[in-house]
């Protein structure tokens, strides 16, 4: 039977993940001279790492030999101390970065996008990514450094996402922003590689929308005339004025140009950040000349019961909750969603035909590919429509 062979002391400090370094000592050797070696753990391989330098020109710097080797032992005592506070020579490199805490990415991301981006896409990165860290934190993988966050990590926490029972779009939408994490993280020199870069998106879901014909229109109208009128100014924006609920929520007093008929949707605001006019219609524009005598600053739909102007705005789902208890109350469809009326103003501007490129515009499009998507809903009177209209053979 063969001789089991002894571990060496620094074989068997290694397997001690509590270790981080062996403490520098100063040799002199025949071949090579003074010296100072001492091993650190790398954090990204988690392995000990030899190091050494030479000191023999420091030595050999001293008209006697014996303060040469006091100074060398003075620079091994400090490397000792710098050692025990936890220095490792990598924090001189141009690599440093790399071993930034996985937990203090986030920190670090966000703190930079907050200067480039809206409000509520902070909103989106902040939660999308806090989601990230308590994963991170669940899996006990906090001791992981940016360097070394590898694919199969990324592949584990997309399984998460997955296993949440989330849709694919959510799923989509959580990959790319991990993608942009990371990718910002290796133009900043966090990492080096994307791990989130080839794992595949999911089939894009269809939009659950449907148009809103106006025979339900007329019923939403009736009711949010009585129960809810400023909600129905907001139907009439997202309708007629091709308005986000988004940008509709930041809409100010100053932001009204009624004279002119239309309301200024500024830049801050805006999905793809350019400022636009928002044509509005006549009974918009009596309905809103009521609130021109209050202050400029005021948000057009305040954070209150009746969604009246005030200082503070209004939440972004508050016209969800108020659209979904309507339809609730009226037996509708799930389908029909606020978002529908933007889409159902689209098509009804092109049955009534207003060229494409003057929608694409006014519904702020990039380019009419964009307005396609949007207009491929069912439509409950396309037959009808096609019957009545349909050229003879």
């Amino acid at each position: 039977m063969p001789k089991r062979k002894n571990s060496t002391p620094q074989q068997r400090i290694e397997k001690n993940a509590l270790v981080d370094f062996i403490p520098a000592v100063f040799k002199c050797t025949k071949s090579e001279g003074y010296m100072v070696e001492y091993h650190y753990r790398d954090k990204i391989t988690d392995k000990l790492i030899r190091k050494r330098f030479y000191l023999n020109r420091v030595v050999k710097s001293y008209q006697k030999k014996s303060d040469g080797v006091i100074h060398a032992r003075r620079i091994v005592h400090e490397l000792n101390e710098k050692l025990k506070n936890g220095w490792t020579p990598t924090f001189e490199t141009e690599d440093q970065r790399l071993y930034t805490p996985i937990l203090q990415l986030r920190e670090i991301y966000l703190n930079d996008k907050r200067r480039d981006v809206r409000e509520a896409t902070m909103h989106s990165y902040s939660s999308i990514t806090k989601m990230f860290n308590e994963w991170i934190e669940d899996t006990n993988r906090t001791g992981k450094v940016t360097g070394n966050f590898l694919r199969f990590d990324a592949v584990c926490y997309m399984d998460y996402i997955l296993e949440k029972g989330t849709s694919n779009r959510t799923y989509n939408n959580t990959l790319k922003m991990m993608r942009a994490l990371f990718s910002w993280a290796i133009e900043r020199c966090y990492c080096k590689e994307n791990p989130f870069a080839n794992i595949k998106t999911k089939t894009k879901e269809a939009k659950k929308r449907i148009i809103i014909d106006e025979k339900h229109r007329k019923k939403i109208a009736e009711y949010f005339s009585v129960e809810d009128p400023q909600m129905l100014i907001v139907c009439k924006l997202v309708y007629n004025s091709a308005m986000r609920p988004k940008e509709i929520a930041n809409l100010k007093i100053e932001d009204l140009r009624l004279e002119r008929r239309y309301i200024v949707v500024r830049d801050t605001n805006a999905k793809n950040k350019k400022a636009r006019c928002a044509t509005i219609t006549a009974d918009v524009i009596e309905y809103l000349k009521r609130f021109e005598e209050y202050p400029g600053e005021f948000y057009l739909f305040g954070m209150n019961k009746n969604l009246k102007p005030s200082d503070r705005r209004c939440a972004i789902s508050a016209f969800a909750k108020r659209w979904d208890k309507m339809r609730s109350l009226l037996k509708l469809p799930q389908e029909m969603q606020l978002y529908s009326l933007r889409d159902t103003g689209m098509i009804d501007l092109l049955h009534a035909g207003v060229d494409e490129l003057s929608v694409q515009h006014h519904f702020d499009h990039s380019d009419l590919s964009i307005q396609a998507i949007y207009t491929n809903h069912y439509d409950p009177n396309l037959n009808e429509r096609i019957f009545m209209n349909a050229p003879k053979f």
